[in-house]
């Protein structure tokens, strides 16, 4: 007697392994964000987290990056922020990240309190609908893409929120 097979996996059989996502890993991006840009090396700025939407980047406790009153500069507040936002919108397009030029277009920084010790950089994309309308999109396309840094000193402190905007293009064809 012949017993047909199933294409179903048995009910005591684990589930099939998920494909794996289009596009790098978020390890990846936050590999690449490090060593993308040289000022951010130069002031010691790392991404530390990425997921979509969403990034972390630290500010090391560092002479170099003092102000004339002993606290981080207002300059490198900026960076860290940036560099948390860059990521974050990376992630965001993690599937399409390869084919995306971006380019920061506008900022707003509000600087709340001095700044001491490390900075911690905590930025996101609030659209998420970014990722959907951006694989709508025709080659050649351009659009803008917003996101916001909440900086934290060592103590958890907030000490300055940064808000940017940055211009993006798909690749012609």
């Amino acid at each position: 007697m012949t017993v047909p097979c199933r294409s179903e996996p048995a009910l005591n059989s684990p589930p099939p392994a998920p494909p794996p996502p289009p596009g790098p890993s978020f390890e990846d991006i936050r590999a690449v964000v490090n060593d993308l840009v040289p000022f951010q090396k130069f002031a010691g700025v790392e991404v530390t987290e990425i997921a979509a939407g969403r990034a972390v980047a630290a500010l090391p406790d560092c002479a170099d990056t003092l102000n004339h009153v002993g606290t981080r500069h207002a300059a490198a507040l900026f960076l860290v922020a940036e560099a948390a936002s860059g990521a974050a919108l990376a992630g965001a397009l993690r599937e399409r990240i390869a084919d995306i030029s971006f380019v920061l277009r506008e900022s707003r920084i509000s600087y709340r309190r001095k700044a001491r010790g490390e900075i911690r950089a905590v930025a996101a994309v609030p659209d998420a609908d970014l990722p959907a309308r951006v694989a709508q999109l025709p080659p050649g396309a351009r659009f803008e893409a917003a996101t916001t840094s909440l900086l934290h000193d060592a103590g958890g402190e907030a000490v300055a929120e940064a808000a940017f905007t940055y211009h993006c293009r798909l690749p012609s064809p």
